[in-house]
């Protein structure tokens, strides 16, 4: 929710030269810029000796707060407030100056991912990963945060591909001082196990009280709210929930599959709309704008993130067209797949590590048993939300829009946690729910699989595969360093290319584009 440079100078005059210009607050060549939003709130505040900046996502009834000059508390009223901030139940982000230090804290939800990097007299942060590309060198990369994108083992860490380049994971502290740079993790946080239901239980009914509860504790505008509404059960139930909370104003959005599922989709999401009363509806065809495509970000050159979401081309362009109709917050089924996932001792034995492909090169091979090392302890919420809000919510900022998911909610996710396997086995929660709610049976089991697996295959075919094969041709950042292997590249490319129309391609080789995309973009102004 912030981005800021803050330099050594600033630190030691003391917090009284802190003004706002509008839109950020200065000191001389120190900047911090909020996050300008009605979702968001943000202030300055100081006890004469040290400064805060608090950055919180506005909870119902918050008046709103656009910045503001500095205001000057007492030491007791300091410290209360940066308590409250620091113990909201939403999303959070504080800046602490005192003489000598700089502290940043981030909250339970880290919606909005930040970003660090210092150099001799400064410290960099920002939600957009791309603003800290002058921090990024090709010769100074994180070898196994390199193999876990390369190996689809995503791991939640202080890790970004960059060495002294850091993302301020949830609940943790970075704290810059004249010794450096440093990050500490928090304590693990304790989740719970299924419980036995209590005789005449509703769960549906309790289901949807914690719902109501998670979107309405929050700050927003229903006339200037859409729903993904993919004709997924997750994305379905926030709509739900929207819908019985009297919101008709708010509008759906999505993107439209290809091949066999796409009239199934558009079908389930047409008697979706009308059941909960939505009278707005903007989609956007993947087909159309597929990952790579020389259109899109990733193919302008400009410096883009190598953690982008893989559908980020389309959906840029349907965020830009929620944007153009006045939409500012957008709610989502984000954390869906855990909250009603098996725990690990009700899931069958895990199968073998897919083995090294022919790509691989020998610096990935060298830290493959170390993907696991220097991970944040259990956070409050699932890490594999947390690593879907730092690949996503950066984009919809950028186009103005506030990202809201109900279901990552963490009383949601204690009461998921308690619920017997039967209730979130193959998402029956979800699924009852939406029968309960008069849903035909092709509403709540869609025959067809509705995944993206057409469309990856038609873009692995006309952009991923040319793109790799002129890696192998012309060189590239991941092959000159050691961690693929260009001639088994050229092979892997080549088998993979001989497979039918309908053959599903390895989604492998799409991360080892986006992540070469990312490293050439980001890294080409700090080699």
């Amino acid at each position: 929710m912030l981005k800021f440079s803050i330099t050594w100078a600033s630190l030691e005059s003391g917090p009284a030269e802190w003004t706002w210009t509008g839109h950020e607050w200065r000191h001389g060549a120190s900047r911090i810029e909020p996050y300008g939003h009605p979702a968001v709130c943000h202030e300055m505040i100081s006890d004469g000796a040290t400064v805060a900046v608090i950055s919180t996502e506005r909870g119902r009834g918050i008046d709103a707060s656009p910045g503001g000059p500095p205001v000057r508390v007492a030491p007791d009223a300091y410290r209360a407030r940066l308590w409250d901030a620091c113990h909201g139940a939403l999303d959070w982000t504080t800046v602490e100056l005192t003489p000598g230090t700089a502290t940043v804290r981030a909250g339970t939800w880290a919606v909005a991912p930040l970003y660090l990097a210092r150099s001799d007299s400064k410290l960099d942060g920002s939600w957009d990963l791309a603003d800290l590309h002058e921090h990024c060198r090709a010769d100074a990369l994180v070898d196994r945060e390199i193999a876990r994108l390369l190996r689809l083992q995503h791991r939640y860490t202080h890790d970004t591909l960059w060495q002294g380049v850091y993302r301020l994971t949830e609940r943790s502290t970075a704290s810059w001082t004249a010794d450096g740079l440093a990050l500490a993790y928090p304590p693990g946080a304790p989740h719970t196990e299924p419980r036995a239901l209590r005789p005449g239980a509703d769960v549906l009914d309790a289901y949807e009280q914690l719902l109501a509860q998670a979107i309405t504790q929050r700050h927003f505008s229903p006339g200037r709210s859409a729903v993904e509404l993919s004709g997924g059960m997750d994305s379905a139930n926030v709509a739900a929930g929207l819908a019985a909370l009297g919101q008709p104003e708010f509008a759906a959005a999505a993107m439209l599959l290809g091949g066999e599922a796409r009239e199934q989709q558009i079908r389930r999401r047409r008697e979706m709309i009308s059941a909960f009363g939505i009278t707005r509806d903007t989609c956007t065809d993947v087909m159309a704008h597929l990952p790579l495509n020389p259109t899109g970000r990733r193919a302008s050159g400009q410096p883009v993130s190598p953690y982008d979401d893989p559908w980020t081309e389309a959906e840029e362009v349907m965020m830009r067209a929620l944007t153009r109709v006045g939409i500012g917050w957008s709610f989502g089924g984000t954390g869906g797949d855990e909250l009603t996932s098996l725990r690990d001792d009700e899931r069958p034995p895990p199968g073998e590590v897919p083995l090294p492909g022919p790509w691989t090169g020998k610096r990935t091979l060298a830290v493959m048993d170390h993907i696991n090392d220097g991970i944040a302890p259990s956070p409050v919420l699932y890490d594999s939300t947390l690593l879907a809000f730092a690949c996503r919510t950066p984009q919809f900022m950028r186009n103005g829009l506030w990202p809201v998911s109900p279901l990552a909610d963490p009383e949601l996710i204690r009461f998921a946690e308690w619920l017997p396997r039967p209730w979130r086995e193959h998402k029956a929660l979800n699924r009852l729910r939406l029968a309960r709610l008069g849903l035909s049976p092709e509403g709540v089991h869609a025959p067809i699989p509705e995944n993206f697996v057409h469309a990856m295959n038609v873009a692995m075919r006309r952009y991923v595969a040319p793109f790799l094969e002129s890696m192998v041709r012309e060189g590239s950042v991941l092959i000159d360093t050691g961690f693929v292997d260009g001639n088994g590249l050229a092979r892997t490319v080549e088998s993979e290319s001989l497979k039918g129309p309908h053959g599903e391609m390895d989604r492998t080789l799409f991360h080892i584009a986006s992540t070469e995309v990312g490293l050439r973009g980001m890294s080409g102004a700090g080699e």
